[in-house]
């Protein structure tokens, strides 16, 4: 009696040769998704990048119109006497007398 699972070599064959063009397909599928998942990211990414620029300067304005002064590593506002930054304790920069004067204009 013969077994009713054996296969002959040209069914392997065909079998293996239709799992090869399965998986290329699947692959295939997958670096598309990708590609369509690379450049929404760059997308979105630009208008992120383009809310943060406009967030920063916002911040920057506001500070200068409050006359205090922006951390340049956290961005946090400070008192215009402040020394170290009140969020992350950076030291500030020194204020120059002239901006002291252009800014109370």
């Amino acid at each position: 009696m013969e077994d009713k699972w054996q296969i002959s070599q040209d069914e392997i064959g065909e079998m293996e040769k239709d799992l090869h063009n399965m998986e290329r397909e699947l692959y295939e599928q997958y670096c598309e998704i990708g590609k369509g998942i690379l450049e929404k990211a760059e997308r979105e990414n630009k208008k992120v990048n383009a809310l943060v620029d406009q967030i920063i300067e916002t911040r920057l304005r506001l500070a200068a119109a409050k006359e205090e002064r922006c951390c340049p590593k956290c961005a946090e506002h400070n008192d215009r006497s402040s020394i170290y930054c009140k969020r992350c304790g950076k030291k500030l920069p020194k204020v120059n007398e002239e901006d002291k004067f252009e800014t109370k204009k």
